[in-house]
């Protein structure tokens, strides 16, 4: 195994396609035409070598239009790992910045002043901060499964699944258990926080 060159940004376009499935027929068709979209858009930009497009299956986020992306890294202009509802008019929004977004780099303190940075500190909150977006966005996923398979259901009603028959589907238990993991790590991320301020 071996180290090999990353690019400055790499985009996995969801094309996935589901029959008869009530959570929806997934990015499908979006997916393939946004993917389309992009490999255009970096090729007139002159990128193909630094910012990377891959199709991929699902994502974990079935949007109601366009396709779900993850970004890697997920600096830039979006701010996100995870964007979804892309359509293929959002091709050029999606690269922006891609050849300087995760290459800026933080100013440097006032000549003579020493920087005040904490590394350690700064990276927890970063991950808190991540973990948080993370937390809701898969929360509304949850929700949004749910209510495919049961409308009306709340996010109270998601947390007793057993007093709904309808949501004994996979695909929802497994965005249920993304979710109750990424509790996990916030609970064990909030220990090591209360270990740090101890020390």
């Amino acid at each position: 195994m071996r180290a090999a060159p990353a690019p400055r940004l790499h985009l996995f376009v969801c094309a996935n396609r589901r029959e008869g499935s009530p959570l929806g027929p997934g990015c499908g068709e979006h997916g393939d035409a946004l993917y389309d979209a992009l490999k255009r858009e970096v090729g007139a930009r002159g990128e193909v070598a630094v910012t990377w497009v891959t199709k991929t299956a699902c994502l974990g986020i079935c949007p109601r239009r366009g396709a779900t992306v993850a970004r890697y890294p997920a600096a830039g202009p979006l701010g996100n790992a995870i964007v979804t509802e892309v359509e293929p008019s959002d091709a050029a929004a999606l690269l922006a910045g891609a050849a300087t977004g995760s290459d800026a780099a933080a100013p440097p303190p006032p000549s003579g002043e020493p920087s005040r940075a904490d590394p350690a500190r700064d990276a927890l909150q970063d991950l808190r901060r991540e973990l948080d977006a993370l937390e809701e966005l898969q929360r509304k996923k949850v929700l949004d499964l749910a209510r495919r398979l049961k409308p009306g259901l709340t996010l109270e009603d998601v947390q007793n699944p057993h007093d709904f028959p309808e949501l004994d589907d996979p695909d929802w238990h497994y965005a249920d258990g993304v979710l109750a993991g990424i509790a996990s790590v916030r609970s064990a991320l909030a220990a090591l926080e209360r270990g740090n301020r101890s020390e």
